[in-house]
C-alpha cells in the first residue's frame, strides 16, 4: 500500500500528457464457462441416467456460455457444431437448439442440451463434443485457461452419457467402509430396502451429514441381509457365490 501512495501521483501526471487515444478494435470472444462448485473450471462432464428414476426419459443441461467485452444492446449468435469424433447421434441421444444466441444486455449466457435416455446407453457410454466456432459475431482466441498445473479447453466440451450405475470417486476412500465393495447390485437393493438414494455415492460426498446418514443405510442394510441369512436365503452378488455385505463395520 505505501508504493501505491507514491506511484499513484506519478501516474496522474502522466495523464495530463496529451497522448493519442487507443481504441479497442477487435470483435468480442466467446467460450464455454461451466463452473461446479463456485471454483472448479471443467471441459469433461460424465452424466448418467441411472441415477434417475425408470420413468425419466429426458433430461436438459445448461451449458454456459461467456463473452468479452462489453454487453450488446441487440442479441448475438454465435455458433457451436458437434465434433465428428462424437459417438452419440442426433435425435436418438440429444437434441440441440437451432440457433445458439448471447441475449442482449448479457455477457454470460446458456443453452440447452437435452439428453435422450436411449436404450443402448445402458450397454455403453456414449460421448458428445461440441465445439465453439468464430463467427461475423466472435472470434474464438481465449482457447486454454491454466487450471491447477492443468489446461482447460475452454472451446470444446465433452459429455459423457451413459445410464450405467458407477462406484464414482468417492466410493474407495469415503463410502467403502460404510458399504464394502460396489457393486451395481448392491447399490440398487440398497435404494430398494433401505431407501438410499441411487446417487448416494456421487452426490452423499456433499451431504453435511454424511456419516450420519451413510451408518444408517449401512446397519439397516446390514441387519437386513442378516435376516435374510437367517431365514435361508441369504443375498448374493451377482456371481451367485459372494454373499453380499457392507464395510467391516457394519457386518
Amino acid at each position: 500500500m505505501k508504493l501505491l501512495k507514491y506511484i499513484l501521483p506519478l501516474v496522474l501526471i502522466a495523464s495530463c500528457k496529451k497522448e493519442k487515444l487507443l481504441t479497442y478494435d477487435t470483435k468480442d470472444n466467446v467460450y464455454f464457462n461451466y463452473v461446479q462448485q463456485v471454483t472448479v473450471r471443467l471441459d469433461t462432464l460424465s452424466i448418467s441416467f441411472a441415477y434417475s428414476p425408470a420413468n425419466i426419459k429426458d433430461s436438459t443441461f445448461l451449458m454456459p456460455v461467456q463473452v468479452t467485452g462489453a454487453p450488446a444492446d441487440v442479441d448475438r449468435e454465435y455458433s457451436v457444431v458437434v465434433d465428428p469424433s462424437s459417438t452419440a447421434s442426433a435425435a436418438d441421444h440429444y437434441v440441440l437448439p437451432q440457433k445458439f444466441v448471447i441475449r442482449a444486455g448479457k455477457l454470460t449466457d446458456s443453452f440447452p442440451i437435452k439428453l435422450l435416455r436411449a436404450k443402448d446407453l445402458q450397454d455403453t457410454t456414449k460421448t458428445i463434443i461440441l465445439n465453439i466456432r468464430a463467427n461475423a459475431n466472435f472470434n474464438t482466441d481465449l482457447q486454454k485457461i491454466p487450471v491447477s498445473g492443468d489446461t482447460i479447453n475452454t472451446l470444446s466440451f465433452k459429455f459423457y452419457v451413459s445410464d450405467v450405475l458407477q462406484a464414482g470417486p468417492y466410493w474407495t476412500g469415503v463410502f467403502a467402509p460404510y458399504f464394502g465393495s460396489f457393486s451395481i447390485k448392491k447399490v440398487q437393493l440398497m435404494n430398494q430396502v433401505v431407501g438410499m438414494p441411487l446417487n448416494f455415492p456421487i452426490a452423499g460426498i456433499y451431504d453435511l451429514n454424511l456419516s450420519a446418514d451413510a451408518s444408517f443405510y449401512a446397519i439397516s442394510m446390514s441387519r437386513y441381509l442378516q435376516d435374510q441369512a437367517a431365514a435361508g436365503s441369504t443375498v448374493y452378488e451377482n456371481d451367485g457365490i459372494t454373499p453380499m455385505t457392507m464395510g467391516a463395520n457394519y457386518q
